[in-house]
Order: structure tokens, then C-alpha cells, then sequence
């Protein structure tokens, strides 16, 4: 008769070695070459201007010699309002 601690020290191997080999196919496939395959890839050209320059400064509109002098007088209908303290 088979000794059956013999077929499960072989089924061990076989799934140990699938393992391994499926690690090295991995680690195969993630060390490839970091070099693009494509051959037709247009040329790509870059232009940077520089911007250190100082920028203008803003242009402020001085107001306008016409313009209507806001009424500082209090209006004459409105009188005006105090409050006093509510005693107790």
C-alpha cells in the first residue's frame, strides 16, 4: 500500500513550486525596463517664460471733478434719537 504521509509531502512541492514560480513571474513583469515602447510619440517642446519680474503698478482712476458732493446736512424730518436707561 502507498503511504499516504508521502502523497501530501508531493502535493506540498507542487504547490510550493507553483508559488514560487508565480513570485518570480511577478517580480519579472515589475522589473522591466522604464524605457516608453513607443516608437511614433510626437516631440514634445516646453517654454518657460519668466515671470520675476516686478509687476506694474495698478492704475487708480482719480474721481471725477463734477461728481456731486454727497449732503452731510442730518435730514429735517428725522430727529435725532437717545436712549435711556430702564430703572428698576
Amino acid at each position: 500500500m502507498a503511504n499516504p504521509n508521502e502523497s501530501s509531502n508531493n502535493n506540498l512541492y507542487f504547490i510550493v513550486g507553483a508559488l514560487v514560480v508565480a513570485v518570480a513571474l511577478v517580480f519579472w513583469l515589475m522589473s522591466g525596463s522604464n524605457t516608453a515602447t513607443t516608437a511614433d510619440a510626437p516631440a514634445t517642446t516646453v517654454t518657460v517664460e519668466d515671470n520675476s519680474a516686478t509687476p506694474a503698478a495698478p492704475v487708480v482712476e482719480a474721481p471725477a471733478a463734477d461728481a456731486p458732493v454727497a449732503d452731510v446736512t442730518p435730514d429735517a424730518t428725522t430727529a435725532p434719537t437717545t436712549e435711556e436707561p430702564v430703572g428698576n
